[in-house]
């Protein structure tokens, strides 16, 4: 019972932050009088200008006739591209954002940020639940157990099945010159999702009809 009233309570606090979250998302910028400004705002005086002159690249002389000379050419203007490829960039920091923003408007800058934080925390809670509630139960109904092993021994079969099915042979697809349709690994997993959907789909069906007709002579 204790541990129910914890599940409950877990739900409805994981709901309401869910919700506020989103209300948050979609709402929170229109509560200044232009969000598209603010961000703007934020992105130029992050981005900054540079106006310090850049030094022109050296270029090939296609003159020179003198090889040591060319060679001392193309050496210049490699070493001058990879320089300008090596120049590092300024790197924008929470502290600057903070400097142009309050405290409202900087979370509203980094509301997609928000966002996404809370759907990685969702997906976590996710996981922990599928794993938590299936060790408990077994835990709590021993026989549970016996049937779960049987349902992955079931999987596991159907997953060998599919994989003895599936053809790693390239698939002719009109119009379509790509290397995704070459390797044979990939073709060889692709084919055994294809067989097992098959089956899982043939079985859902199968026990549709098996339910109706049970049921008719009953």
């Amino acid at each position: 019972m204790a541990f129910s009233k914890l599940t409950k309570i877990i739900l409805w606090v994981v709901a309401g932050i869910s919700l506020i979250v989103v209300l948050f998302f979609y709402i929170g910028p229109k509560t200044v009088s232009d969000y598209d400004a603010l961000v703007d705002r934020v992105d130029d005086a992050l981005a900054g200008v540079d106006i310090a002159p850049v030094a022109p690249l050296p270029v090939l002389d296609t003159t020179l006739t003198d090889s040591a000379a060319i060679a001392e050419n193309i050496t210049a203007v490699q070493k001058a591209q990879e320089e300008r490829m090596l120049t590092p960039v300024a790197e924008v920091s929470d502290t600057s954002v903070k400097e142009l923003t309050s405290g409202w408007e900087y979370l509203l800058y980094y509301r997609t940020d928000i966002a996404l934080m809370w759907a990685y925390i969702l997906v976590l809670i996710t996981l922990i639940a599928a794993i938590a509630f299936p060790l408990i139960t077994v835990i709590s109904n021993p026989k549970a157990l016996v049937r779960l092993l049987i349902v992955l021994a079931g999987s596991a079969v159907l997953v060998v099945i599919s994989y003895l099915l599936a053809s790693d042979t390239a698939i002719e697809i009109i119009g379509y010159d790509g290397t995704g349709n070459s390797d044979p690994g990939t073709l060889k997993m692709v084919d055994t999702v294809l067989f097992l959907t098959y089956m899982l789909f043939g079985m859902a069906v199968g026990s549709i009809l098996y339910a109706i007709i049970s049921k008719a002579f009953k």
